[in-house]
């Protein structure tokens, strides 16, 4: 069969194309991750596609749900229970030292003293502060850092395709008093977690993002796709039908055309569990 430029359609629409193509699904997309191996992106995507009705972030929603009390978010505006730090953990491992090497940085410790002060802190006062293994309680009551996690040019696995980028975020586990006549506050134990969004908004002006060349079975690699690019600009379908049948490239705009067809499909906030670890012998006693 042929391999054209062809708009990905839903699973409940058997009306044929233009031209002769192996149609895929954008909903056989989490299989094809199940294929490969993935074990966090299908996850991801099937709950993204389970959620009724649709709702679409814009960068304005987006930007206001991330900065509010992750406590009052609506229970189908986000989702804690899939992604895992025990999962993440090798695909960060360099950024999650550098972090936790200074989390304590200055910045750090002015937002531990906002984090005090909204429990109620003043001087020589015993407050605690991350008494939940929550992250978004944590979220909203004890984060002190963050990082950014991620890129466009990491290579394409599970941590791609559910990731991608996102902030890794460092919150405090202690509670506040005084050593050698000081303020301070002591640190128990660090917490460290993801935040995320899960979302199809194009912040791209002229054309939409795209997310990858499916078939039903894989993606392409980038050096794959570079090659498949390059063969469908030059029209030479030919090359496409022998090497690449049944693939087809994906673009946040499909994610959208899904939702306006089915009304169904959400976008959210995603929120790991949190890894607990003990403070490095300097950062036990944080001076107020």
């Amino acid at each position: 069969m042929t391999v054209a430029n062809v708009k990905l359609s839903p699973s409940a629409n058997t009306k044929g194309q233009d031209v002769k193509v192996d149609i895929f699904q954008l909903d056989q997309i989490p299989d094809a991750m199940d294929k490969m191996g993935w074990k966090i992106a299908p996850q991801l995507m099937r709950h993204w596609f389970s959620l009724r009705p649709a709702y679409k972030f814009t960068e304005d929603t987006k930007r206001t749900l991330l900065r509010s009390d992750a406590r009052m978010l609506p229970n189908d505006r986000y989702n804690d229970t899939i992604v895992k730090m025990e999962w993440a953990r090798p695909f960060i491992k360099d950024k999650l030292q550098e972090r936790m090497n200074n989390w304590n940085s200055p910045a750090g410790i002015v937002e531990l003293r906002n984090r005090l002060k909204l429990a109620g802190y003043s001087p020589n006062m015993c407050v605690p502060l991350g008494m939940s293994d929550s992250a978004r309680v944590l979220d909203a009551t004890a984060h002190v850092n963050t990082i950014s996690v991620g890129g466009l040019l990491d290579t394409i696995d599970d941590w791609y395709g559910a990731i991608g980028n996102a902030n890794l975020k460092f919150a405090v586990s202690g509670y506040s008093g005084t050593h050698q006549n000081r303020p301070a506050f002591f640190v128990d134990r660090v917490g460290i977690y993801i935040k995320d969004t899960y979302d199809f908004v194009d912040g791209y002006k002229n054309a939409s993002e795209p997310l990858g060349i499916w078939s039903k079975n894989s993606i392409l690699t980038k050096a794959e796709s570079v090659g498949y690019l390059y063969s469908y600009g030059a029209g030479h379908y030919g090359m496409l039908a022998r090497k690449w049948s049944g693939f087809v490239p994906v673009f946040n705009s499909d994610f959208r055309d899904w939702q306006d067809k089915h009304n169904a499909g959400g976008d959210f906030i995603v929120f790991s569990d949190v890894l607990w670890l003990h403070p490095l012998p300097n950062q036990r006693v944080i001076y107020l």
